[in-house]
């Protein structure tokens, strides 16, 4: 029983000599951030004094994203007004020739264009 606790008493000091160093280190560590300042945050005073954070950039992305998707649906919108949609020159002047009053109402053959 007497080399039993003898063993134990030899594993602890063990350990205590492993130990050691690692407790020193860590009071050491401790000690330089006492010394530390932990800087408080800016709470806001107001509802209209806001720190920008996260929230408001992803915001002005989302505002930034919305505004490109518009401008880049209105361009073929914009060019399909612009744009000369006569098959050809002539059809003013056959339209004109067809229906100078303007009265009659042109039917096209339907077949021509696939329906």
């Amino acid at each position: 029983s007497s080399g039993r606790l003898l063993g134990s008493r030899e594993s602890r000091l063990e350990r205590w000599s492993v130990e050691a160093p690692v407790l020193a280190m860590a009071l050491t560590l401790s000690r330089r951030a006492l010394g530390k300042v932990v800087e408080l945050p800016q709470f806001t005073k107001s509802r209209f004094a806001r720190r920008w954070n996260m929230v408001d950039e992803d915001r002005v992305k989302w505002y930034n994203w919305n505004l490109a998707c518009i401008a880049l649906t209105a361009v073929p919108c914009l060019w399909m007004y612009t744009v000369n949609y006569r098959t050809s020159e002539e059809t003013a002047i056959l339209i004109r020739t067809l229906n100078p009053t303007g009265t009659e109402k042109i039917k096209y053959d339907l077949k021509l264009y696939g329906s």
